[in-house]
């Protein structure tokens, strides 16, 4: 008697288990089919591994891969790494197969499409008070070359004699390479109030100190191309 009413209990619980399992809903419609793992309000949540058309396993969060974690999709691709809202986003690799080989590619996304090796192709390590605004801008990978374009608020440099004092565009004085080279470097004074600077042949990554009068830039680009540089300085 007693044994019979311990196995129909396990069997209630086993249900309510596989009830419960049901219950906890997996948004993205290539997983949906089997789940295991955590749930909260309906949802898959927390760690977990779901299975259909196509597998994932890891974190989830309202039904959707949210997280760290591996997607493998029907035809042997695969991607680990960081999701968000169900798309690939942040550090992650990603498995392609093209044909008789593999390829294997690591670097960031975002919103789902890759967005390139470094997080950031460029870093600003240090500006002084005077820059007002500095961008950088990786215009395509035909070309490696740096183009830099120096204004101030005014087209006025204070560090210029007598009375080229306020009349001087403001220049680039210095330029110390601490990370790649380059081959040539030109001058361009035909554009208004700004002056160009093109270094040619740029080796990556490449990392340079920028100094105009009594102010400077540390950049350091990561990743090879074409790159537009824009500098304006607060006189």
């Amino acid at each position: 008697m007693y044994k019979r009413i311990f196995t129909i209990s396990i069997l209630t619980l086993l249900l309510l288990i596989n009830a419960k399992a049901q219950d906890c809903a997996v948004v993205m419609e290539t997983l949906k089919g089997k789940y295991e793992g955590g749930c909260k309000n309906g949802k898959a949540d927390g760690p977990g591994k779901a299975t259909g058309t196509d597998t994932y396993e890891g974190n989830f969060k309202a039904g959707l891969p949210d997280g760290n974690g591996k997607f493998t999709w029907k035809n042997g691709e695969w991607y680990e790494g960081n999701w968000y809202k169900g798309k690939r986003d942040g550090n992650g690799k990603m498995l392609y197969k093209l044909g008789d080989r593999d390829s294997l590619i690591n670097g960031f996304w975002k919103k789902d499409a890759y967005a390139g090796k470094y997080e950031k192709p460029y870093i600003i390590h240090y500006k002084t008070i005077h820059v007002t605004h500095l961008s950088a801008t990786l215009q395509n990978k035909l070309l490696n070359q740096i183009d830099i374009f120096l204004d101030s608020e005014t087209g006025n440099s204070p560090y210029g004699i007598g009375s080229q004092a306020v009349t001087a565009k403001p220049q680039i004085t210095d330029m110390t390479v601490t990370a790649g080279t380059y081959l040539r470097r030109t001058q361009n004074d035909n554009y208004g109030k700004k002056i160009g600077y093109t270094l040619e042949e740029v080796t990556f990554p490449f990392r340079v100190v920028l100094t105009v009068g009594n102010d400077s830039i540390d950049l350091e680009f990561l990743e090879a191309g074409r790159w537009n540089v824009e500098i304006r300085l607060a006189y």
